[in-house]
């Protein structure tokens, strides 16, 4: 009985190392199917509301490129800031992943309120239903949910009020975002828009899925149920109006929650408006400063420059496929996404 319970233990053991080795290697979420032309997008809003004639453009913009537009409820809904309750702007999500006519869901805009509607989506429906969900800021955290939660791939990339809005829209944003809707082959080294290159931060060479978002958002989740393990992962990170020591406070939160020493490199996209303007001597950092701090600390390789966030160019970034990332010595740097960002195709 000692041998039989000794040889079961050990095969316990045996089969829990290979489950967790088999959890951390790189690996690419469950993807939704390229779009086709007539396919059905979903537009919601998932947090702030907005006049629905900011977005009017876009709805146009959409159909002239050969798709059927479906708004949800919460597009015309007002409850305070929000676009509709929270029990109704989840309703949405819902139903929008539920719905096979529906082939991506594109949020309207971001703002604030998608983490309120966390605990209240259908995970494991949703996993049955894997399709492209995009957007970025305020949607970080979907992107963060869906991924650790229902184990989908999802898009951070342009929203529909990008395409009205002069500071958020551009012609590399546009091509790349219907572009990265059809695309049936690996996105390969990334795109950049002209005169701008990725940079070293920390020199090295990692690999893993990527996840991430906005820094802010990102922070506000550690220490709840859909906080980002990360874990073997390449790591986006962007942010918007924060100043340096702010954006300190928030990586030094990561860097505690062990955050950064789980992942295996780091991507830094656009930090729009989050230089240190002195105004007062707490600001004496700047923001490269902050940025190279934690860099050095985390001892992973991090690279600058992702056309990723609150800028005009913004790129359609899958997330949750796998990615290499190579920083060097010499200061170039490269990010190549070597996965298909939908399923059904060759890779």
């Amino acid at each position: 009985m000692k041998k039989l319970l000794s040889a079961s233990l050990l095969c316990v053991m045996f089969i829990c190392a290979a489950v967790e080795t088999v959890w951390a290697a790189p690996f690419s979420r469950l993807r939704g199917q390229p779009l086709r032309p007539g396919d059905c997008i979903g537009v919601l809003a998932s947090g702030s509301y907005t006049n629905d004639k900011d977005f009017q453009g876009s709805l146009e913009l959409l159909k002239a490129q050969g798709y059927r537009v479906k708004l949800a409820p919460s597009c015309k809904a007002m409850y305070e800031h929000f676009a509709g309750t929270d029990r109704k702007r989840a309703a949405d999500i819902n139903a929008f992943f539920r719905d096979d006519e529906v082939k991506a869901i594109l949020c309207v805009r971001g703002g604030y309120g998608a983490a309120r509607i966390l605990d209240r989506l259908d995970y494991k429906m949703i996993a049955r239903h894997p399709k492209p969900f995009i957007g970025f800021s305020d949607v970080t955290a979907l992107h963060i949910a869906l991924g650790e939660q229902a184990g989908i791939s999802t898009m951070h990339g342009p929203m529909l009020v990008s395409f009205t809005r002069p500071n958020f829209d551009s012609e590399y944003t546009r091509a790349q975002f219907f572009d990265g809707l059809r695309r049936t082959i690996p996105l390969g080294e990334i795109p950049m828009p002209e005169e701008r290159e990725l940079e070293t931060v920390l020199p090295g060479e990692a690999e893993g899925i990527i996840v991430g978002g906005n820094l802010t958002v990102l922070t506000s989740l550690v220490g709840t149920p859909y906080e980002l393990n990360g874990k073997g992962a390449l790591l986006l990170l962007e942010e918007v109006g924060e100043r340096p020591y702010r954006i300190d406070r928030m990586m030094n939160q990561l860097w505690q929650s062990g955050l950064l020493s789980r992942v295996n490199g780091i991507l830094l996209g656009d930090f729009v408006g989050c230089e240190n303007k002195g105004a007062s001597p707490i600001e004496d950092f700047t923001l490269e400063q902050v940025l190279t701090h934690y860099a050095r600390l985390s001892h992973k390789p991090v690279l600058r420059g992702v056309p990723s966030g609150h800028a005009s160019n913004n790129l359609l970034l899958p997330l949750g496929v796998h990615a290499v990332m190579r920083a060097g010595k010499d200061g170039k740097a490269s990010l190549v996404i070597d996965t298909v960002a939908f399923s059904g195709q060759v890779e």
